[in-house]
């Protein structure tokens, strides 16, 4: 569990919002590695799970075909980490669906959540 100065404590599961340079990242809480600090991206989940899709629609000629003997899990997400963490690089998020105005964000986060859910990751 890490602490921060935006939000308190974060479990995993908690969404976020990373400053990375000069733009915003968004996306939910692993944990922590070597110093670092881990997330699923906003795209990420929903973007993987396509992969998935694309495998179940023609398996022989997918290119890792053996990556989904045991179908899909959550060793099938990518992590994205930020090394330099800092209290204040972190925001927690209580309400994420209130902060997105725009309809793809929208989708992103609805789609990649359902994902996430749907591997027991986060509850509704």
């Amino acid at each position: 569990m890490r602490t921060i100065q935006y939000g308190g404590k974060l479990l995993p599961g908690d969404f976020i919002a990373v400053s990375n340079g000069n733009y915003l990242t968004f996306g939910w809480y692993c944990g922590d590695g070597r110093n670092t600090l881990q997330y699923y991206m906003l795209h990420g989940p929903q973007s993987c799970y396509n992969n998935y899709q694309t495998f179940l629609a023609d398996p022989e000629k997918h290119r890792y075909h053996n990556r989904y003997e045991k179908g899909f899990t959550m060793k099938h997400l990518w992590k994205a980490y930020i090394n330099t963490v800092h209290r204040t690089r972190v925001m927690k998020i209580q309400h994420p669906e209130t902060i997105f105005t725009d309809q793809d964000d929208i989708q992103a986060y609805e789609k990649s959540k359902e994902v996430l859910i749907t591997l027991n990751f986060i509850k509704h």
